[in-house]
């Protein structure tokens, strides 16, 4: 989780997944969403490349699709690629909005 440095507020949460089930993880993250009070968090998957096509697919299930909780995904290469950028000019959550994909 990310949270914001003057409210102590969650305005980010992770899933990580490398081995369990996506469709899981996606219903960790809305039922995150779900238990806060101001619904305000970005959620982001981070995946393996090799799952991008599975993620693509659990997220436009007509069951994820009806919580109208947004999810973003982040493929690890490239969380690897630019970590180092990431954690020298990032000074929010906002700067994950760079490498971060979605679906329509």
């Amino acid at each position: 989780m990310w949270l914001d440095k003057a409210t102590g507020h969650i305005v980010c949460a992770f899933e990580v997944e490398k081995s369990t089930s996506i469709y899981s993880g996606i219903l960790r993250l809305t039922d995150l969403a779900s238990s806060l009070p101001n619904h305000a968090t970005v959620l982001y998957l981070v995946v393996t490349d090799s799952r991008q096509k599975e993620v693509e697919m659990q997220l436009t299930r007509p069951s994820i699709r009806q919580t109208n909780t947004s999810i973003y995904y982040i493929l690890m290469s490239a969380l690897r690629t630019h970590c180092d950028a990431l954690c020298k000019l990032g000074d929010s959550h906002l700067i994950l909005e760079k490498i971060a994909c979605t679906v329509n």
